[in-house]
């Protein structure tokens, strides 16, 4: 039997009937705007473009703790949300989310917020020339510090794709995206160089990033560059054996099926 729990921004409470159904019509309306372990589509009603997330199903323990322990990544997305907007932080505004149970497990889950029109995300920008490309990561950097960091907000998913950018004029507004999975408390100087570990970026950019964050910081340049490179390595590392392990349980799931 499934049961629907759901949570409506109070500005957009005349969408309360259209959130509610949005599990009957998701996948058959709209229009597809990404699709990859997750599927974004965009809808217009009353006068709003909506931009709805759905969560991949996750695996049986998660469809357990989602329900019971922290949350689907549904409802941290609309809570973190919620709270970006509390802090003057940008990110496209929250207007709700919805969780399908199954016989008390999370079946899936969807957040929807207005839907933001940009230009690129980090990732194209690291195809730029270099005077446009570096000038974006400086003003990038000093956001994250000034936005984010001095906000207590550390995104544990900082990667090239969860920063949209918006260009107007000559300038370069920035809006944070995937709200799901966040720390919130101090972020020292150290944590806030790790903030940058995820990107995948070539050694200049990695070295650039390091000197603006200290800069932005008053600290000593050559530590943060020694510290942003210990950083890398690690997470390097770690994602390395991550896609090792993975790789072996796809072979064992395979070979269990019998090789089909």
């Amino acid at each position: 039997m499934e049961k629907i729990n759901y949570q409506l921004a109070p500005e957009y409470a005349h969408l309360e009937e259209w959130l509610r159904r949005l599990p009957e019509f998701f996948a058959h309306e709209g229009e597809r705007f990404f699709k990859n372990r997750n599927e974004i589509r965009v809808f217009e009603t009353n006068g709003i473009e909506i931009n709805v997330k759905e969560f991949k199903i996750p695996n049986w323990f998660n469809r357990f703790s989602y329900v019971y322990l922290r949350g689907s990544k549904a409802k941290r997305s609309y809570q973190y949300a919620r709270r970006f907007g509390n802090l003057g932080v940008p990110t496209p505004t929250a207007i709700g989310f919805v969780d399908c149970t199954r016989y008390g497990l999370l079946a899936k889950s969807y957040y929807a917020s207005v839907h933001l029109h940009f230009d690129y995300t980090l990732r194209e920008v690291l195809t730029f020339p270099k005077g446009t490309k570096d000038k974006i990561f400086r003003e990038w950097v000093r956001f994250t510090y000034e936005k984010m960091h001095q906000n207590g907000i550390f995104h544990l998913d900082y990667s090239q794709g969860n920063t949209l950018i918006t260009v107007v004029g000559n300038e370069y507004r920035f809006s944070i995206v995937d709200l799901n999975r966040m720390e919130f408390g101090p972020v020292t100087f150290h944590k806030g160089l790790r903030n940058f570990c995820r990107l995948g970026l070539d050694k200049a950019t990695q070295h650039l990033v390091a000197k603006e964050y200290a800069e932005i910081t008053n600290r000593d340049v050559n530590e943060a560059i020694q510290y942003i490179d210990r950083y890398h390595q690690k997470f390097d590392k770690s994602h390395r054996r991550w896609e090792q392990q993975k790789a072996f349980w796809r072979g064992l799931f395979k070979f269990g099926r019998g090789g089909k």
